[in-house]
């Protein structure tokens, strides 16, 4: 496994003070095995304006953390795979959010990410996002209905094992928005690219500046589409489709998961491929019809049931110039065991390419999602 190289002198709160000083708080927390964890709190806008200026040298910051996370929601952002959470187009994207949101946000660096400690492995990156996670909400008392875990490309499976993890114990999470997601990495290695136009065909040990996201997470089937049943939050995903680096298909398939309980189906064991809900791919009809012996008539008679009923759960909305946004309620109990609904979306954006957090739109989707603007 190799070891993520260090990018000294980008750790520092200094990109982001030079614009507000004051407004992000450099923090060190420890996973339960003792890593350390460099992570930053950004002040939402409205709060941060509320603050003197210029802001006090030595002020208490567990105070003030606090404080804020009792005025404001806030978004515990998972980055992707390239760089640490100081990365400039991050900054930028903290920046858009805390201000057209009006919510802190968490960065956090896994470990062997940035400043953090250790080397990174499946089960040590989920420990990383759940320390933080604890740390919001046991340490600081930011309240669960309060926080909405935000990935990006990597992150969106490490915000996967979190928000299943949550709901498995029966928390109730505002949301999670999976942004430019994969489904697994078995699948992401057949299609993925190298900057746009080169296919990776080859293997690993032969490309040189491979990213690090296949380097570490291959072997250990790092995966989402396994843990998304178990997410009991709102879910929002989103993706562009001119992403150069992952299919916006994977998108689709992790949508189809969400639905397919919802849809009939008398294929044995179809839940383990949502993908068959793709009516265009025929690659997925000829999986079901090898390996599990399904008849082609039942196979088609089956897609246009359920082509008939998706019709009638799924609202699609397209936005001129933008994108389509589709998006159906999934019942589910609710602390009376009466029924309630969760929104469960999947935005599909013309442009954005793999970097869809920046995009406007993205960001006010995200926002009217789960109640964080009107």
């Amino acid at each position: 496994m190799s070891v993520p190289h260090k990018i000294p002198g980008l750790l520092t709160t200094r990109g982001n003070e030079q614009r507000k000083p004051g407004k992000t708080i450099n923090l060190h927390l420890h996973a339960p095995d003792g890593t350390s964890l460099g992570a930053w709190f950004i002040l939402s806008d409205p709060f941060y304006r509320s603050m003197p200026f210029p802001p006090e040298k030595n002020g208490d910051e567990t105070a003030l953390i606090k404080r804020a996370l009792s005025e404001s929601p806030t978004l515990l952002f998972l980055h992707g795979n390239t760089g640490t959470r100081a990365l400039p187009l991050r900054t930028a994207i903290y920046t858009a959010l805390t201000s057209r949101l009006s919510v802190n946000i968490l960065a956090l660096d896994y470990r062997g990410f940035g400043d953090s400690g250790g080397h990174p492995t499946v089960p040590g990156v989920a420990m990383d996002a759940r320390a933080a996670w604890d740390w919001l909400t046991l340490e600081m008392g930011a309240k669960a209905e309060d926080v909405v875990i935000v990935g990006h490309s990597l992150g969106t499976a490490i915000s996967a094992l979190l928000g299943a993890q949550l709901g498995k114990e029966g928390v109730n999470v505002r949301g999670v928005a999976l942004l430019s997601p994969f489904s697994s990495i078995r699948l992401l290695m057949d299609q993925y690219s190298l900057f746009g136009f080169l296919p990776l065909l080859k293997p690993l040990s032969k490309l040189p500046f491979v990213p690090r996201v296949l380097t570490w997470s291959v072997a250990q089937n790092f995966d989402t589409l396994s843990q998304i049943p178990d997410i009991t939050a709102p879910v929002l995903i989103a993706h562009a489709i001119d992403d150069a680096d992952i299919s916006h298909t994977h998108a689709d398939v992790l949508f189809n998961a969400l639905l397919d309980p919802y849809l009939p189906s008398s294929i044995p064991d179809a839940s383990a491929h949502p993908a068959v809900l793709l009516p265009t791919d025929a690659a997925n009809f000829t999986t079901l019809h090898n390996r599990m012996h399904v008849d082609w008539d039942l196979l088609t008679s089956e897609q246009a049931a359920r082509a008939v009923h998706r019709e009638k759960v799924v609202t699609c909305t397209e936005v001129p110039h933008f994108g389509v946004l589709h998006e159906f309620v999934a019942p589910v109990l609710g602390a009376d065991d009466k029924a309630v609904g969760r929104r469960i979306s999947l935005l599909k954006t013309h442009n954005g390419n793999h970097d869809i957090p920046r995009v406007e739109g993205v960001q006010d989707v995200i926002g009217r999602m789960f109640g964080l603007i009107p």
